[in-house]
């Protein structure tokens, strides 16, 4: 796969990929380091999440659990994910398969693939920002008393789960079909 600036027409800074996806090392250390990173989070909020299975709810407190896990679902796991994070990291994690690309961007690959390095100032700093504040957004969640925590935790974790799950499979997609998902990589201008 060859990566080249684009032509007339083309936005500033994007990047014509030629060639088909394919797998490389470099790429499923990309795809499986931004996956295992979604995972510990899942694994950190899961049991309390699941608190309210052996603790119980009111009704209130079910429809609640309910309806945040499929708020969650939507704007995190399918708008946030699915059609936004996800298509960039494949894009950018297949960069990684042209053999190309410096040693330093194949082992720091799944950063790479968030757009942390080697990206388009305002990508770096969305990147930086979204994770910044996730953090910021679960510090704040630990300190709320149950069931408040666990509601919100269980839409954690169904978003985190179907960011994993959409990384995986529009990864394994581009690399069945040969097609690179339609998203800007956000690659700095090369001097």
């Amino acid at each position: 796969m060859e990566a080249q600036r684009g032509g007339p027409g083309a936005d500033k800074g994007s990047i014509k990929v030629r060639g088909k996806a394919r797998a490389s090392a470099a790429s499923v250390w990309a795809i499986l380091g931004v996956v295992l990173f979604l995972g510990n989070g899942v694994r950190r909020v899961l049991p309390v999440a699941l608190q309210p299975f052996s603790q119980g709810l009111g009704p209130f407190g079910w429809f609640s659990y309910v309806l945040t896990a499929a708020l969650f679902a939507y704007a995190e796991g399918y708008r946030g994910f699915q059609r936004r994070f996800s298509p960039l990291v494949v894009r950018r994690a297949l960069l990684l398969a042209d053999g190309q690309q410096p040693t330093l961007r194949q082992v720091f690959a799944p950063a790479f693939a968030m757009a942390f390095f080697h990206a388009k100032t305002k990508r770096k700093i969305a990147s930086y920002s979204l994770v910044t504040g996730i953090f910021a957004l679960a510090a704040l969640v630990k300190r709320l008393p149950y069931p408040y925590r666990s509601i919100l935790d269980a839409g954690v974790c169904i978003g985190l789960s179907w960011g994993m799950g959409a990384t995986a499979a529009i990864y394994l997609q581009a690399v069945r079909t040969g097609r690179v998902p339609d998203a800007d990589p956000c690659m700095p201008e090369e001097p």
